[in-house]
């Protein structure tokens, strides 16, 4: 953040045209909406005592531009998507693939081999993966999770004659997906389902918290 707002101020005429580098437009992009927050914060502290700029409608607009820069590149991705067809296995696989720190799932059941090696490749590369799933479905047919376990995925499961049921996932803390689809092929190829894709903050932050106290409950595989 502090190398934002050091951009910001050491390119004054270049906020004033609503540019910055590719540099900073990522990092604004990494922010989530606690620390753009701050960053305005810091903003205005900034303004408050510019070198050199005595004019106050020009600092004004500085400011405003700081704001509307932030706005701009700020990160944003909500989607529906919908099966029968290939849009919510391609979203769920280019949500892994791009995922860059932590992949969080808790889901019924994994029988799609195309998205468990791509859950795998994400634990090869060091992402962070954990993985929630229902106690019963592990010895299904076709079931991933038990090669996913030995790879040295983390896993947990209930220990319940109901279902732990949940279908959602968190991608690196800041984005979820979430919707009737699970794991399989049958669901991808056939079955009417849906997902949801959000970055909304909140939401995020409510997942999160869900999946964190699931996770304290259930048992290691």
């Amino acid at each position: 953040m502090e190398k934002i707002v050091h951009y910001f101020t050491s390119h004054f005429e270049e906020v004033l045209q609503l540019r910055v580098s590719k540099d900073i437009a990522f990092q604004i992009s990494q922010l989530n909406r606690q620390h753009r927050g701050e960053l305005r914060d810091a903003l205005f502290e900034a303004a408050r005592s510019f070198p050199g700029i005595k004019d106050e409608p020009r600092m004004i607009d500085w400011l405003q531009h700081c704001f509307q820069l932030i706005d701009k590149y700020s990160f944003r991705f909500n989607n529906v998507f919908f099966s029968p067809g290939n849009e919510i296995q391609e979203s769920v696989y280019t949500l892994l693939k791009d995922s860059g720190s932590s992949v969080y799932l808790c889901v019924f059941t994994i029988t799609d081999d195309r998205l468990a090696s791509e859950i795998m490749a994400c634990h090869n590369r060091g992402v962070k993966v954990k993985l929630i799933t229902d106690d019963e479905k592990i010895n299904d047919r076709g079931s991933n999770i038990n090669s996913l376990n030995k790879a040295g995925i983390p896993v947990k499961t209930d220990r319940s004659r109901y279902h732990m049921h949940n279908k959602f996932g968190i991608i690196d803390g800041r984005i979820v997906f979430t919707g009737s689809f699970n794991w399989t092929y049958t669901a991808s190829k056939h079955n009417q389902e849906n997902l949801l894709t959000t970055s909304n903050f909140d939401i995020v932050q409510q997942y999160q918290v869900e999946f964190n106290r699931l996770w304290k409950e259930m048992y290691w595989l």
